[in-house]
């Protein structure tokens, strides 16, 4: 989009001023108003139609002759005040230029009507007498009608070259390729949040510094208010040391009037010329189209891939296989080794919409790219992320080496730290121990979903393992036993049915445990006075039984609730697992 001297755009490579006055048939001479040259000229009228009634003309009512080439008789600006009333008149309606037709034997002079040109900045073009409004008019319509005919010629054969490369299903990165090819020029395919889907980098436009960068700086572009649907000329910055200012002809994505991001054209430095920029305006317009429907089939494919490898995951992390052969060939699908050890990874996210699951689970996934080692699987279950990580081969003889304990914690603080700066959030993450096999990797998903249970009732650090809370691991199969679960109740039942009379009682207990028998610090802890805080220990005391000041006593309500906590985190589980009704 180039603009003239009064800053007016026009589309590069069509009908202006400029191209008008040097045909042969008119000869014309710019006699005034000489910096509206580059304005664009669509149509030619005569100046008797466009004056009007003489009720509009008193009423003040001015024609709109935007792109319009006005043609008028020399005889009408003979007079300095008629000159004036005429050249004011065009130039309020927005006319492109003004051609005034002088015969030999008029001899009208034009100074007056130069003059009155250039105080409003209205081009006043000479012609010659053979110049008449039927051949001015008709070599307008031809030049236009060339013009669009050469546009649209263009646009056909992009359009076929790019639906040729669409049809082959060859996928984004071909059709990028194409479009440089055309355009001589690197060409970006990029989404709606900035991340480089497909690039083809071109000698005489390269793609300078960090493409993420410029992805970037054209999503800014996407979410701006002026954002139109044909190609658009867009500024970005690059990240080099100069910083230095990049041109792009853009055009956005559109699907449903809905934005999925945009193709770039990466101009030459320094601009290029009209005739190019016109053509890569050209190529953004017929590529997007191609382009959406493409992003619309790879997103409908990428979708039911991810539909099935979530219900495989599922499946997986809850043992839901009907026999060993179907285990098999699934596992086989997703290069999932049934005979290696893995370990699962549980981290709460927020709710995230398909294009930010898909760009999270694309991070996480670089996790196992070289130079890392190890397969890793991932999907969004009840919720959760939940990554399956296969380890590399320490420890297999049984009990986990620290080497292999070293790796799980490695990968849970790089998952963690991902996450976060993903979504730009606090994450927790929490994983279960090492075992081999499908069933092992059940077995690690329960304790990692019980140990993000437990990171919700007892501090615990950003990446957790089940095997760091060992007292919860020991009383494990405590707590599952009907013996765990009756002491449990047995224990706290009498401080919670006296909390409804005086208050928290098994709080008080647990603040006199935590702060190993002080009453003082318990009472600070709580917020309460030092003798309301012995008064709720003797009432404990006698609701128990036993004197809370004993250190059997505070063991045996400390345990109780570690076996409450535990049951109530594998409880979340349990209904997890249950089918719906």
């Amino acid at each position: 989009m180039a603009q003239d001297s009064d800053g007016r755009s026009h589309e590069a490579g069509e009908l202006t001023v400029a191209r008008l006055l040097d045909e042969p048939l008119l000869r014309a001479r710019l006699i005034g108003g000489t910096q509206g040259l580059s304005r664009p000229i669509s149509w030619c009228l005569p100046f008797s139609e466009i004056r009007g009634s003489d009720a509009s003309a008193a009423a003040g009512v001015v024609q709109d002759l935007h792109s319009v080439a006005v043609h008028v008789q020399a005889t009408l600006l003979a007079r300095p005040d008629a000159a004036r009333e005429v050249i004011e008149e065009v130039a309020r309606g927005g006319a492109a230029v003004l051609l005034v037709r002088r015969a030999p034997e008029d001899g009208v002079d034009l100074a007056s009507a130069a003059r009155a040109a250039d105080a409003v900045g209205l081009p006043l073009a000479q012609l010659p007498a053979e110049a008449d409004y039927r051949s001015v008019g008709r070599l307008v319509a031809a030049k236009v009608l060339t013009d669009s005919a050469h546009v649209l010629e263009y646009g056909v054969r992009v359009h076929r070259m790019l639906g040729e490369t669409f049809a082959a299903g060859s996928g984004l990165s071909a059709l990028a390729y194409v479009m440089s090819v055309l355009a001589r020029s690197s060409v970006l395919v990029f989404d709606a949040d900035g991340e480089i889907l497909a690039h083809a980098e071109h000698a005489s436009a390269p793609l300078v510094g960090d493409k993420a960068h410029l992805g970037v700086s054209l999503r800014c572009w996407l979410a701006g208010p002026d954002l139109a649907d044909s190609g658009q000329d867009v500024l970005v910055r690059g990240d080099g040391a100069a910083d230095e200012e990049l041109h792009t002809v853009a055009s956005p994505v559109k699907i449903a009037g809905e934005v999925y991001g945009a193709v770039a054209i990466l101009e030459p430095k320094g601009g290029a010329s009209p005739h190019d920029h016109a053509q890569h305006r050209v190529i953004v317009e017929q590529g997007a189209p191609l382009v959406a429907s493409e992003m619309l089939r790879q997103r409908s494919m990428r979708e039911a891939e991810e539909r099935a490898r979530d219900d495989f995951l599922d499946s997986l992390v809850h043992d839901r296989f009907t026999d060993v052969h179907e285990l098999a060939a699934r596992s086989r699908h997703y290069h999932f080794d049934v005979n290696a050890r893995h370990v699962v990874f549980v981290a709460e996210v927020p709710a995230l919409g398909a294009g930010r699951s898909q760009h999270l689970l694309r991070s996480v996934y670089a996790l196992a790219e070289p130079p890392a080692d190890g397969f890793v699987l991932g999907a969004y279950v009840g919720g959760l992320l939940v990554v399956v990580r296969q380890l590399s081969g320490a420890g297999y003889a049984g009990m986990d080496t620290a080497a292999e304990v070293e790796e799980i914690r490695r990968f849970g603080r790089q998952l963690q730290r991902t996450v976060a700066q993903r979504l730009g959030v606090e994450v927790r993450v929490a994983y279960g121990r090492a075992a081999e096999g499908a069933s092992g990797v059940s077995a690690s998903y329960r304790e990692a979903r019980i140990a993000i249970e437990l990171s919700h009732r007892v501090a615990v650090p950003p990446v957790c393992g089940y095997d760091q809370l060992r007292v919860f691991a020991a009383i494990k199969d405590l707590a599952s036993s009907p013996q765990g679960r009756a002491f449990a109740q047995e224990v706290l039942d009498p401080l919670r049915r006296t909390d409804r009379q005086i208050g928290s009682l098994q709080e008080v207990v647990l603040a006199y445990i935590a702060e190993s028998g002080n009453l003082n610090g318990a009472a600070r802890r709580l917020n309460l006075h030092r003798n309301t805080m012995l008064y709720k220990i003797e009432r404990a005391s006698r609701a128990l039984r036993m004197d809370v000041r004993q250190s059997e006593t505070q063991f045996m309500v400390w345990l109780a609730h570690h076996i409450d906590i535990l049951n109530d985190s594998q409880g979340v589980l349990d209904r997890e697992r249950m089918p719906p009704v």
